[in-house]
């Protein structure tokens, strides 16, 4: 399918297509959905329920995802060839990128609390006002990666990569917690 927009569709029950060019999704219901060999390029998903999505060997090549609840979405069983995504004011709580090549994603305003991101080169990703509460980075390549404006982060420098990444003064803390130092006011 090719340069389509979907409205409302509830692929819970619908069938998909094989590939789609160009699409938009929009409004449409994808939860607890097998999509495993669907190619999704030049895509864009808005206010989408993709959450705990089986997405053994779906593509996603250059897809866009704003303000779609993804919670518990896999995304570590996706086909990682030409992988690119990005993601708006999405709920991506529970989610997993574990061992995955995330180079220069951006997320933007997203819910990443609880998040799987061990293992995952992460380098010259962006996380602008995003809430990382909890969420897990161990073995992670965070160089040149953007924290300035992200939140409720705790990340050992000693156990991953954080060459030239960007922290602001106030995000420091996040930094200082897997070191076992205590921060007191």
């Amino acid at each position: 399918m090719e340069d389509k927009t979907i409205e409302k569709v509830d692929f819970s029950i619908e069938e998909l297509e094989t590939n789609y060019y160009e699409c938009t999704f929009d409004k449409c219901n994808f939860s607890d959905k097998p999509i495993g060999r669907v190619i999704f390029e030049k895509c864009t998903f808005k206010e989408c329920n993709l959450s705990l999505v089986k997405t053994s060997n779906t593509s996603w090549l250059d897809v866009l995802f704003t303000d779609c609840k993804m919670t518990g979405i896999n995304f570590s069983l996706s086909n990682r060839f030409g992988l690119s995504v990005e993601f708006h004011n999405c709920l991506l709580s529970y989610a997993l990128f574990t061992e995955m090549k995330l180079k220069g994603t951006r997320f933007i305003g997203c819910d990443l609390q609880n998040t799987d991101f061990m293992e995952t080169d992460l380098s010259n990703a962006v996380f602008k006002d995003c809430d990382l509460c909890y969420a897990s980075f161990h073995h992670t390549n965070l160089e040149k990666a953007d924290f300035t404006t992200a939140r409720n982060y705790a990340l050992n420098p000693a156990a991953n990569r954080l060459k030239k990444a960007k922290f602001s003064r106030y995000g420091l803390e996040g930094l200082l917690t897997g070191l076992g130092i205590e921060v007191v006011d």
